[in-house]
């Protein structure tokens, strides 16, 4: 059974990534994620990097919790950079998380669970006025 705070899912390298909505907003959650086991919030505070010349690292600039993306080659990062516009650290294009998949998708799960939307809007550090720019999305566009 799918968390109602879910807004978003794709795999990618055999890894599932979720988006979901915490008391401060939206969040990547990446499933069978052993290294972890916590939310990284997207927005302003993530960027991806190459740490140690070896894996790649979804990382939280603010907090410092990270998401391992190990055994992920350039394109399958650039896949999650996309799904969930996630900059990453020296690569020419700076992606933004409105720009991406998961926001599209995000607006749509807040029509359609407006209580918890409004409920989780209250703190909104990471993707300032994510609640207000998405609560009245026209789904028909």
């Amino acid at each position: 059974m799918t968390d109602r705070r879910e807004f978003y899912r794709t795999d990618i390298c055999s890894r599932t990534f979720i988006g979901i909505i915490c008391v401060d907003g939206p969040h990547l959650r990446m499933l069978e994620n052993r290294a972890c086991d916590h939310d990284i919030p997207l927005g302003s505070a993530l960027e991806i990097l190459k740490l140690d010349n070896q894996h790649y690292y979804a990382i939280c600039k603010d907090r410092g919790p990270r998401i391992v993306l190990s055994r992920f080659a350039d394109d399958d990062v650039d896949i999650v950079s996309q799904e969930f516009g996630i900059p990453i650290a020296g690569w020419r294009r700076a992606r933004t998380f409105t720009e991406s998949p998961a926001w599209t998708a995000l607006k749509k799960w807040v029509n359609q669970h407006p209580d918890i939307a409004r409920a989780c809007s209250h703190t909104d550090t990471y993707v300032p006025g994510w609640y207000s720019m998405t609560a009245n999305f026209d789904q028909t566009r």
